[in-house]
């Protein structure tokens, strides 16, 4: 999408909160109850003390516990082994479901679903709870019991929904796999966790295409001897039977409706596998309190969300705005809508019928797709919403145009656009935007309170201007108990850099108002180092997306004998467009914008870029690939094809 959005134009983006926004807000609502004015007051508290901080937020959600704990955490000293409600016993499915049926909301509805097909579902609470029940007690009857290791590979479904929740109920630990991977990126995630059930689509149907699952399955498991039990979701297609195969109406009947089991507060809840271009995939383990506490109180502080809001983010269960999303808004008491397959088939405008019919009050999505939409369909009438109230984004930076596009023309400069960053290792956000301060174009508000956010330069300490280190000063409930059978690569990953400090890997910058803005300006693994001054990719990549016939880039920095280090654009063009014109508007823009030192030492062209499958360019990969490095894992790409167009740029 080329960028044409003038920074004059983004500086009336503004979005204000009015009196209905303050008025119906559950982060005010928490303000007034521990008596604190304003965000940045309760930050404060938060940082002098994250036990009272954290034990203020728990109680507010008013989760029901098997056993209180009698503290909230049992030290600070050593974050890393920061053990979280040590002595309390806990239930995520029974907060996130049974809870509300105990309290007379059974009758509500929790879930609404619709697939491509425009085949609508609906659950109660009771209805929910019933069907996990008795998923837990079919889980049980095939043998699986507490820590055991079940692995997901839904679509956004009703049973993607009932499968986490039932292995919670029963203490099983969920492994979601994404829908779209292939055999051996499933065995991979399989094998390294040890599951011994598998619960998978038989097909999945996208842009009217059904594709069916069973054969790549049988592949998979094929390299993964752990699993024993194979449970298929769908009509299966005839084929290779898979090991010890049935079907998902047979372990709902196969076995006595199962309770909660109280369980430890660090009980692991799932392993997120989250993908890099060095070494294997990281097998994130969060614990059933701590990613309760954390996703709950995010969807009520940062998404408004609650007893008579549906909420909704476009993804898969693979990825982990899924679990914060569909986990996080059924503990804070709103219903979740979940949408499968391709939003934008058989028209753009897909989107928004779905969100006016299931009456979506809260929808996320990320800015590629809001790219996709715009660019298909430019010149859309404001459409009609419904009840449509929060908009909210998460993944990746803003492009300024597709900010725009979103704030004006969908959300008609009425509705928030939450930005939302942190992701699978903290269990939902460190950076967020609310419903309850002003939120500045493809910016946050800041960190929130809680995550002891700071911004640091190269030397650990605090850096008050410029591009640094996004660093969290203490743990907090949703971080990861460790990574999967590799505890010493969680410390050295995120806590080995600084003494107490945590890492996370994203470069930002704050710039100076009233109030300061944050921006994410990458990954910090990413961030560009001319001649020792510190550049954010997404910076480059905005001025090169601006540049006529740019449809997107990459910047990435190469070893330089002069400077250190150079930057290098990698382009996606327009159909037609001429290359070498290209080329040079987007170094001469660069000149033009950041000065001569930080010209381009190259400007290519490509068809295209390699991405996850979760939308994001991957820079390390472009850069790995054109220094002529091997990129250990290549799961995680959408299309491993676009290595090749990166080998051949020259």
């Amino acid at each position: 999408m080329t960028s044409t959005t003038p920074d004059s134009v983004l500086r009336d983006l503004v979005w204000h909160p009015g009196p209905a926004e303050l008025g119906r807000s559950r982060l005010a609502a928490f303000l007034r109850s521990v008596r604190e004015p304003d965000l940045a007051a309760l930050d404060r508290r938060a940082r002098q003390d994250p036990a009272a901080f954290w034990g203020s937020v728990t109680d507010w959600l008013a989760f029901d516990w098997q056993r209180p704990p009698t503290a909230v955490l049992d030290q600070l000293s050593v974050p890393h082994e920061t053990r979280w409600f040590p002595d309390g016993r806990f239930n995520l499915a029974d907060n996130a479901v049974h809870r509300w049926v105990r309290s007379g909301r059974g009758d509500d509805v929790a879930v609404l679903a619709e697939d491509e097909r425009g085949t609508s579902r609906t659950r109660t609470f009771r209805g929910l709870a019933d069907e996990v029940d008795r998923a837990a007690g079919g889980l049980r009857s095939l043998g699986v019991a507490p820590g055991d290791r079940v692995g997901m590979q839904l679509g956004m479904t009703v049973e993607s929904v009932v499968l986490q929740l039932a292995c919670a109920l029963v203490g099983a630990v969920v492994v979601p796999v994404f829908s779209g991977f292939g055999p051996g990126a499933v065995a991979d995630r399989l094998r390294r966790s040890g599951a011994v059930v598998h619960v998978v689509a038989a097909a999945v149907v996208r842009r009217g295409r059904t594709v069916p699952l069973r054969a790549q399955t049988a592949e998979a498991l094929a390299e993964a001897p752990s699993v024993r039990r194979t449970v298929v979701v769908g009509s299966p297609e005839p084929g290779t039977r898979l090991p010890g195969e049935l079907s998902w109406e047979a372990l709902l009947a196969s076995g006595a409706p199962a309770a909660a089991v109280p369980l430890a507060a660090d009980h692991p809840l799932l392993i997120a596998y989250t993908s890099g271009t060095t070494g294997a995939p990281k097998g994130v383990v969060l614990s059933q309190a701590g990613f309760a506490v954390k996703a709950a109180s995010d969807a009520a502080f940062c998404f408004d969300v609650g007893p008579g809001d549906v909420a909704c983010w476009v993804t898969d269960p693979g990825w982990i705005m899924s679990p914060i999303t569909v986990l996080g808004g059924l503990l804070a008491g709103s219903a979740v809508a979940l949408y499968d397959g391709a939003v934008d088939h058989p028209d753009p405008e897909r989107l928004w019928r779905v969100v006016r019919r299931l009456g979506i009050t809260m929808l996320g999505v990320s800015p590629t797709l809001v790219r996709t939409l715009a660019a298909a369909d430019p010149d859309l009438a404001a459409p009609d919403l419904g009840r449509l109230r929060v908009l909210a984004s998460s993944g990746e930076p803003w492009t300024p145009d597709a900010y725009a596009w979103l704030f004006d023309t969908i959300g008609r400069r009425a509705l928030p656009i939450i930005n939302y960053s942190g992701g699978t290792e903290v269990s939902g956000a460190i950076l967020s935007n609310t419903t309850t301060r002003p939120i500045h174009p493809c910016g946050f508000a800041g960190p929130l309170p809680g995550m002891a956010a700071e911004v640091a330069g190269d030397d650990g300490e605090p850096l008050r201007d410029g591009v640094g280190e996004l660093v969290l000063r203490a743990p907090s409930p949703g971080m990861p108990t460790t990574f999967w059978g590799e505890p010493k690569r969680y410390r050295r990953t995120y806590w080995d850099r600084w003494p107490g400090t945590w890492v996370h890997g994203d470069s930002v910058e704050v710039v100076p108002g009233d109030p300061p803005v944050w921006y994410i300006r990458g990954r910090s693994d990413d961030t560009l180092k001319v001649a020792g001054k510190r550049v954010g990719p997404a910076e480059v990549e905005g001025i090169a997306n601006g540049v006529p016939d740019v449809v997107e880039s990459a910047a990435v920095g190469v070893p330089d004998p002069v400077k250190g280090e150079a930057i290098m654009v990698f382009l996606r063009l327009a159909a037609g467009a001429d290359e070498g014109a290209a080329r040079a508007a987007v170094a001469a823009a660069v000149v033009q914008r950041m000065g001569k030192p930080l010209r381009p030492k190259a400007v290519l062209v490509v068809d295209r870029l390699p991405r996850t499958r979760s939308g994001k360019i991957m820079r390390r990969v472009v850069r790995t690939v054109h220094l002529g490095e091997d990129v250990a894992d290549v799961t995680a790409l959408e299309d491993p094809a676009a290595l090749d167009a990166i080998r051949a740029a020259r």
